[in-house]
């Protein structure tokens, strides 16, 4: 994807958890694509609610803030590593 076309956001370090270095998430796309593939708890409520709030920014041209927002409690609720 072009980097003009992201919906760019305040960088989230993660650690999921079987990754040996952090993982630097930097747009809604990004967190769109680590929510889909490589989340480890894919049923939680701060999942679906990161999940929605990235393809409602995507398809809609939603607040890239609302959902960063949505990644970090979902990352939160993982038990994943997160430096903001």
């Amino acid at each position: 994807m072009k980097r003009d076309t992201l919906h760019i956001f305040n960088p989230v370090i993660i650690n999921l958890g079987d990754a040996i270095t952090d993982q630097t998430i930097t747009s809604v796309e990004e967190a769109a694509e680590e929510l889909l593939t490589n989340w480890s708890i894919d049923d939680g409520e701060y999942y679906y609610e990161a999940v929605k709030a990235c393809l409602d920014c995507i398809t809609s041209d939603g607040d890239p803030d609302l959902a960063r927002m949505a990644f970090v409690q979902a990352a939160e609720e993982a038990g994943m590593s997160i430096k903001r």
